[in-house]
C-alpha cells in the first residue's frame, strides 16, 4: 500500500485561535492529508531551522507541501482548505482573490488574535 500523501501545517500552538482553527483542520480532514505541527513544538522547532529566507520572522501559518515549498498566510490557508471534506473545500476558491487583499485580511485578523 502507497503511503498517504500529506502536507505539513506548523501552527502557533501558543495561541488560542490557532489552536481552534488547528481542531477545526484536523475534525474536517477525513483523510488526514494535512499534518499539524505546533510551532513551539520540539517538532515544530526543528522544522522551522529551514524555514525559507524570506519567511524568517514572519507571524504566520505555514503549510509546507509535500515538494517542500513553504507557503504563509492566506496561501496557507486555502491550501489546508482545499483538502478539508466537504464542503469546506469550497472555501479554497479563496485562491480568486489577489494575494495583497487576502493577506491583509489575514494580517487584520492575526492582529486581533493575540
Amino acid at each position: 500500500m502507497a503511503a498517504k500523501s500529506t502536507t505539513t501545517v506548523l501552527f502557533d500552538d501558543q495561541c488560542g485561535k490557532c489552536s481552534r482553527w488547528a481542531d477545526f483542520i484536523q475534525k474536517r480532514d477525513p483523510n488526514s492529508r494535512v499534518n499539524l505541527v505546533g510551532q513551539n513544538s520540539e517538532q515544530g522547532k526543528e522544522i522551522l531551522l529551514n524555514i525559507p529566507k524570506e519567511m524568517e520572522g514572519l507571524d504566520s501559518i505555514f503549510l509546507i507541501s509535500n515538494d517542500g515549498r513553504w507557503f504563509p498566510k492566506s496561501a496557507a490557508i486555502w491550501r489546508v482548505c482545499r483538502q478539508l471534506a466537504f464542503p469546506w473545500s469550497l472555501a479554497s476558491t479563496m485562491f480568486l482573490v489577489p494575494w495583497p487583499i487576502r493577506d491583509l485580511f489575514y494580517d487584520a485578523y492575526a492582529r486581533m488574535r493575540k
